[in-house]
């Protein structure tokens, strides 16, 4: 399997008493979870899938199989909804080690509009490997708007999926290899939203650990904006799956 080293930050930000997001950091499960609803119903939401991974991981031996993870899902899903019966929900990408078809992999899942990247350092590469869902993002891959428009849109924040929202989950799953020394930042949109992609990984190439970048990162988005939660979980490979 993957091995990592990891760090996590998270701030309420300058204008909620409470917040929303929640995270989790496990050896080789990573998630984070952005929460919506009135009240505490946002907060009560991505904690509840935070704690649906949580037990999963500690009751399955590793490694885990592709279809453990997909299954989690589900239940994460089931979790919300019974929370408020559709009237919460919560953004979530995580990324994990599984096994699929005999074969050590990561996977990427993301439902709305948390995202996960990637830094790979011997050729300064960063990517984003999540597609957001929601109602800008949709317009840019129709060439209806610019990215920077959607940066500006009055919709920005309308997402199409969230886990929780109805009975059935629609989860983007993607597997992928990994090399020694990569990055992998999974964040909310209290830091996409409010820093742009090119400066995001000018940071996470350049800080010495993954808890530097987590920091700076969460002190670039209260800088620039600061209006919404904001979380990030950074992760580097030391070593690859054999």
């Amino acid at each position: 399997m993957y091995s990592f080293t990891a760090a996590a930050a998270t701030d309420a930000g300058h204008m909620r008493d409470l917040n929303e997001d929640s995270y989790l950091i496990r050896d080789g499960l990573y998630l984070v979870a952005d929460g919506m609803g009135g009240h505490d119903g946002g907060e009560l939401a991505s904690a509840a899938v935070v704690e649906t991974f949580e037990q999963a991981y500690a009751e399955t031996q590793q490694p885990f199989e592709l279809a453990h993870l997909q299954g989690w899902l589900t239940q994460a899903n089931r979790a919300v909804y019974d929370i408020a019966e559709g009237r919460a929900g919560t953004t979530l990408t995580l990324l994990s080690n599984v096994v699929h078809q005999g074969k050590e992999q990561l996977v990427v899942a993301n439902v709305g509009d948390s995202r996960t990247y990637r830094y790979r350092a011997n050729d300064e590469a960063f990517i984003q490997l999540t597609q957001d869902h929601s109602a800008v993002a949709e317009m840019v891959r129709l060439g209806q708007l610019s990215p920077q428009e959607a940066r500006e849109h009055p919709a920005r924040n309308v997402i199409t999926r969230a886990v929780g929202s109805t009975l059935r989950l629609l989860a983007d799953v993607v597997l992928l290899d990994a090399n020694p020394g990569d990055r992998f930042l999974l964040c909310t949109d209290g830091l996409t939203g409010a820093v742009e992609d090119q400066e995001i990984g000018l940071v996470l190439g350049a800080a010495a650990t993954v808890q530097d970048a987590a920091n700076q990162l969460i002190e670039l988005a209260l800088e620039a904006d600061g209006s919404d939660n904001v979380t990030v979980v950074v992760t580097e490979v030391t070593e690859s799956a054999q």
